[in-house]
């Protein structure tokens, strides 16, 4: 297998991307071309062509993509590329996640070759699905790679069953977002310079803006003073009834064509 591999993902705390490159190891291939749309939401795409494997992976936030990473993928053209498409949810439902995002890759001109849903720790409640992905997560990752292998080595044709439905469920925002604590906080900036939608600013870095932040976490994953964080009154109240709600292990769901 001697084509180029095309990465194309959003990852803020680095799960996802986990899963990205552990899916070319599993294939014994570096990734020639790698975006991780959380470090620059507008970064250039590149030009795709039909001999290319592409590899797109995204997070699902309240059982749907999100909102700024689903319209960058729109603007990818496929040439019809096979591609492996994934997504990584934290342990309650990816809902109609998946179909979206193998929408997406579809209307694009790409050939969807496989799709499949993954779990990590959850981003807003670490409790819920805590230390994940683990060796069973990334066993199943490798058999889904080996399957996605088969179908691109025997040029297989086939249908994708993917669960979810159409329309997709309405997006809703997260009412929970992260601050951290002025008197801890340094003002370094690193936040502000890694927040993929600007939601936080220079002369407040403490703060972030509630109608701009889309609760990825990635400004409390780049904190190096780790004064980023949830909390408070309503965060704990939700938390408790989400993570007895959602803390029952899940397994990786997949399938090729």
């Amino acid at each position: 297998m001697e084509k180029r591999i095309i990465g194309i993902y959003f990852s803020a705390t680095d799960t996802t991307r986990k899963y990205v490159k552990s899916f070319a190891e599993a294939w014994s291939k570096d990734i020639d071309i790698e975006i991780n749309l959380a470090d620059n939401l507008s970064a250039q795409l590149p030009d795709i062509t039909s001999e290319d494997l592409v590899i797109v992976a995204a997070p699902v936030y309240g059982g749907r993509l999100p909102s700024q990473v689903s319209s960058r993928l729109k603007e990818l053209k496929g040439n019809q590329a096979k591609v492996i498409a994934m997504v990584v949810y934290g342990n309650r439902d990816y809902d109609d996640a998946l179909l979206e995002l193998t929408d997406i890759l579809s209307d694009a001109d790409f050939e969807v070759i496989g799709a499949g849903a993954f779990i990590g720790q959850h981003s807003i409640f670490p409790k819920v699905a805590s230390s994940r992905p683990d060796n069973k997560d990334l066993s199943a990752l490798s058999n889904f790679a080996n399957e996605c292998l088969r179908v691109i080595e025997t040029d297989k044709k086939g249908e994708l069953k993917i669960k979810g439905n159409r329309p997709y469920k309405k997006a809703v925002g997260v009412p929970l977002h992260p601050s951290g604590d002025p008197e801890v906080c340094n003002r370094c900036g690193k936040c502000v310079e890694k927040c993929p939608v600007y939601a936080i600013k220079v002369e407040e870095p403490y703060l972030s803006d509630d109608s701009i932040c889309i609760s990825c976490g990635r400004c409390i994953y780049v904190c190096p003073k780790h004064t980023r964080r949830y909390s408070g009154l309503k965060y704990k109240m939700i938390g408790s009834v989400f993570t007895a709600a959602f803390s029952k292990r899940k397994e990786a769901e997949f399938n090729v064509i």
